[in-house]
């Protein structure tokens, strides 16, 4: 079974849920997704991330199967300033 990670914003701060539960405190959505996609890395294949914007709706950020490499954080830029809020 894959193990999904999902980004979102929870008591003030960016954190990421894995199994129903929370961890981490970020300051920023950016930092959240890139360390969800750390875990997912060492989660083995299937493993994917998710992330919210302002609207409470899941972006697939990142893939197992599709890529390797950690999210490039200009690639996340634009998101930042609508969901950062």
């Amino acid at each position: 079974m894959s193990m999904e990670f999902y980004v979102v914003r929870h008591h003030g701060a960016w954190r990421i849920r894995v199994n129903g539960k929370h961890q981490g405190e970020y300051g920023s959505r950016i930092l959240a997704i890139n360390a969800a996609v750390s875990q997912a890395q060492t989660a083995g294949p299937g493993a994917k991330v998710f992330s919210t914007g302002i609207v409470s709706q899941f972006t697939d950020e990142w893939q197992a199967e599709k890529s390797t490499v950690q999210i490039e954080l200009s690639a996340l830029a634009s998101n930042v300033d609508r969901a950062d809020a």
